[in-house]
């Protein structure tokens, strides 16, 4: 971090305002990073949920046949004005593969396009983005026990091959996910096991995952690809439960690729489940109900973090009962702790926004463009309580200087009457668009019109403006 950057940063947090100076531009890749070290870069999150996760049919429609509209560059980019710099896609890939020469589990081409176009998507706003296999938990693809051991483990390793290959050339904002929720669906284990007395289905379904976990690990490592030796690979337990994790029978994979410390864990976390999720008639949120989300953050800080482990929480929310006023205080209690225990965590957004027993988790109206009501609520919430500002946050900070900065078409334009060191241009969010040592900086058409944040540093003082770019 140069002089004028770390100059900037404390200027920053003396006034309130949070710069994502570790950001990197959409043109400059990032590389070298640990675990621990790509988890405080990700920011928050939000899920493309029930879109390329959905299983019902193959072909390129399954992207909407659970209704959703298809997955555009401008739906994406609204999830990055909204202060989001993680994009978690879950993708089914089974219904999508069929038997090929010598693979039982060959994707189809047309389907693995669609999913890198949908990553490119992300990859022009810069943002991290967590890839996975959801949704394929059955006995047609991968089923952690005994019986079905074989099956699964070729499944995991073809499907993750084809993946790493197809990716090869995508730096560290990529992250791959091995499994989503692995579990024994249909059982009376599939959601929850008694940690003090873990049954001998339970106890083998575990080894199993590890295994799972282990061979994507591999297949992974095995591409070659110098990214795809030092991804970094999230591994969930049983059930992507924090207890699935923290069991005596879970392992974490070891890991072939040569970098050090690439493996985080990945966990899901509707807590309270019963306000979050399942029970309609539960609606407020109990002063009782802090402490069991603290201790949830604080479990996984203590037994994983504080070891140098990273910790993802891959998908959250609480579902719209018609409570607005109490998902706030949800967020600000959940959220707060997440960043108290520096532990990001991924919103998942399926866009149904209508109270439907437990599972209304709309915030973005992907066919509009906008976002629902009580979901910019509580998406703004989200933001204000991690301190991720907008344009309210920042205010105009100007030394003594006679100084004038506009931003017309593609050019930005400083007048100054003291020689300009350094110039930093941000987006509301905080995260850094470009830095030059020029008054004049052209060839800036490719940004939106809207507002931007200017730090320009001269012999005589620093100054921090609010900028409307007012064409394209």
């Amino acid at each position: 971090m140069n002089k004028f950057i770390k100059t900037i940063t404390v200027l920053a947090l003396s006034l309130g305002i949070t710069f994502n100076i570790s950001a990197q531009t959409a043109k400059e890749t990032i590389t070298g990073k640990t675990a621990p070290e790509i988890v405080k870069l990700m920011g928050t999150g939000w899920n493309l949920g029930n879109t390329l996760d959905a299983n019902s049919r193959p072909g390129l429609d399954a992207e909407i046949s659970w209704k959703n509209p298809k997955t555009t560059q401008k739906m994406i980019d609204a999830v990055k004005e909204a202060g989001f710099n993680t994009v978690r896609i879950p993708v089914s890939w089974g219904t999508h593969t069929d038997y090929s020469n010598d693979m039982d589990f060959k994707i189809d081409e047309q389907w693995l396009a669609r999913v890198k176009e949908v990553v490119d998507y992300c990859f022009n706003n810069n943002l991290f983005v967590i890839l996975n296999i959801h949704h394929d938990t059955n006995k047609d693809y991968y089923y952690p026990s005994e019986a079905f051991r074989e099956q699964s483990e070729t499944y995991v390793k073809e499907v993750w091959s084809q993946v790493a290959a197809t990716f090869s050339d995508y730096d560290q904002h990529l992250i791959f996910e091995t499994l989503n929720e692995p579990r024994l669906t249909g059982t009376n284990y599939e959601w929850w096991f008694d940690m003090n007395n873990i049954t001998s289905e339970v106890k083998s379904s575990i080894e199993i995952i590890n295994n799972l976990n282990q061979i994507a690990v591999d297949a992974i490592r095995d591409n070659g690809s110098d990214y795809n030796k030092e991804r970094m690979i999230m591994c969930p337990g049983y059930c992507a439960s924090m207890d699935g994790c923290r069991n005596k029978y879970f392992k974490l994979p070891s890991d072939k690729g040569g970098a050090t410390n690439r493996i985080a864990i990945s966990v899901h976390a509707y807590a309270p489940y019963e306000l979050c999720l399942g029970d309609l008639s539960v609606t407020k949120f109990e002063n009782s109900m802090k402490s069991g989300i603290e201790w949830h953050f604080s479990t996984l800080k203590n037994e994983f973090v504080k070891n140098d482990i990273a910790v993802v929480i891959g998908e959250t929310s609480i579902s719209n009962k018609n409570n607005l006023e109490d998902r706030l205080k949800w967020v600000e209690c959940f959220y707060g702790n997440s960043k108290k225990y520096e532990i990001p965590c991924v919103l998942w957004d399926n866009n149904v926004y209508s109270n439907n027993g437990g599972e209304a988790h709309g915030y973005l109206n992907r066919k509009e463009l906008t976002w629902y009501a009580d979901g910019k609520e509580v998406v703004n919430k989200i933001m204000n309580t991690l301190g991720i500002g907008d344009s309210t946050s920042v205010n105009d900070i100007e030394a003594d200087i006679d100084i004038n900065i506009t931003f017309n078409d593609n050019e930005l334009n400083i007048t100054s009457t003291e020689l300009v060191e350094y110039v930093a241009l941000f987006d509301l969010t905080g995260n850094l668009i470009l830095e030059s040592t020029e008054k004049r900086i052209s060839n800036l058409g490719y940004l939106k019109k809207g507002i931007y944040i200017v730090y320009v540093d001269t012999k005589k003082g620093k100054v921090i403006k609010k900028v409307i770019k007012t064409s394209l």
